[in-house]
């Protein structure tokens, strides 16, 4: 069974939790498997910037897995209370989502700067994307979930992106609560979706994600504080700011399931692509300002932001890969 045979496996079982048919999955995934015991592998690079990862067992990518940190070319185990499907860290808070131990429902734990669990949350889908901004203030996750009443059958996906009050490991505000405007008119559809939120470094109530609508993947710019959003330009998915708040990396969608790494100059939206030539379904990470660091599902990549060299493995085993700049 090749990667994407298996991560379809791993939709349908979770559409199985959604529909109420939880003892499937149970059997499949009962507390015993919910967690795989692989570690990552790093391989010898230039990279100074030590990264936050969490652990793939490459023959069953949908397992919980550890999280370690990698640095100097060495692997070091973080905690052996947090297994996750996303994790994220920036400014001594973290998220980690994953399977519950039950094996039948999904969960996130908000974390300390020493992997301690601080406060647990219930997902009501699959676990997709999850930020914390550069100021520890506010996470992001989004879910897939199904059965809303506009898609046309009930195998279909949509999603839920939450914004989340670190300190209280509470929820704010859901995007698609959010007012957005395109060219200065409110702008609405049933079929909104909204993925991939991405903090403003300088300003972290300032900040851009998907928006998913018909055909359209819109880049979106929003304030928490306003509850609002903004359409820039089409063709953007995954968006990840760099350091300095002056590019984004994102998808460009090149086909039905598949994409190419991009990076957007937001003062004159236009962008380019990078070396990376694969389909990549991530939301790539900032590792320097030159540098972007990613997962293709079971190993962890960084290429040039700027278009040059090529692809160099960083970490075998791993994904959900983060810079750990401060």
């Amino acid at each position: 069974m090749d990667r994407r045979s298996k991560r379809a496996l791993a939709v349908i079982l979770a559409l199985c939790v959604v529909l109420g048919g939880g003892y499937v999955v149970h059997a499949a995934f009962g507390p015993s498997r919910t967690t795989t015991d692989a570690s990552p592998d790093a391989v010898a690079s230039s990279v100074e910037t030590p990264v936050m990862v969490r652990a793939v067992d490459p023959a069953n990518p949908n397992l919980n897995g550890g999280v370690f940190v990698v640095a100097d070319g060495k692997v070091r185990r973080r905690s052996k209370e947090l297994a996750c499907e996303r994790v994220y860290f920036a400014a001594g808070r973290g998220i980690c989502m994953g399977v519950a131990a039950s094996g039948v429902d999904y969960g996130a734990t908000v974390f300390d700067r020493r992997l301690r669990p601080e406060h647990s949350i219930s997902l009501t889908g699959l676990p997709s994307r999850a930020r914390v901004s550069a100021d520890g203030r506010y996470g992001a996750m989004t879910v897939f979930v199904s059965g809303d009443a506009y898609l046309e059958s009930s195998t279909a996906f949509s999603t839920r992106t939450y914004v989340l009050d670190m300190a209280r490991g509470e929820t704010i505000g859901q995007l698609e609560q959010f007012e957005v405007l395109k060219d200065g008119a409110r702008f609405d559809a049933a079929d909104f979706n909204f993925w991939g939120i991405t903090f403003d470094p300088a300003d972290s109530d300032r900040f851009y994600a998907t928006l998913g609508t018909g055909s359209h993947h819109y880049l979106v710019e929003g304030s928490v504080g306003a509850r609002s959003m903004r359409v820039l330009r089409d063709g953007i998915e995954c968006p990840s700011l760099s350091p300095d708040g002056s590019r984004i990396a994102f998808k460009s969608r090149t086909g039905e399931g598949r994409w190419r790494l991009h990076v957007l100059d937001l003062a004159s939206l236009a962008d380019h692509p990078v070396a990376e030539t694969r389909s990549i379904d991530d939301q790539a990470e900032w590792l320097d300002r030159d540098t972007l660091v990613y997962s293709d599902g079971t190993d962890v990549f960084v290429v040039d932001a700027d278009g040059g060299g090529e692809p160099q493995l960083l970490v075998r085993d791993a994904t959900s890969p983060v810079a750990l700049r401060n």
